[in-house]
């Protein structure tokens, strides 16, 4: 009885390591030729040779200026956007 256990342990181990194996090498580049933001994200990527595994990109030029910007963007951002649109047609 438990040689099967241990059996069905080992089974559901590979096939998980199978199931990351095809979502690394199968659908993400699929997903990554598919969409053309994906594909502006990757060139991006290897343009500026981040390292999208790490948590933190201190060293890095272009992250520290999107922060400055992301933060400028959601602090100053325009008010009153939809009734300058609706009065830009009158």
């Amino acid at each position: 009885m438990g040689n099967v256990k241990t059996s069905l342990r080992w089974l559901a181990f590979f096939g998980g390591l199978f199931v990351f194996w095809c979502l690394m090498f199968v659908v993400c580049p699929a997903v990554n030729r598919t969409f053309p933001a994906m594909q502006q994200m990757a060139r991006v990527i290897d343009d500026h040779n981040l390292r999208t595994g790490m948590f933190f990109y201190t060293d890095v030029e272009v992250t520290g200026n999107a922060g400055v910007e992301t933060r400028s963007t959601i602090r100053y951002r325009p008010r009153d956007v939809d009734r300058s649109a609706s009065t830009a047609g009158d």
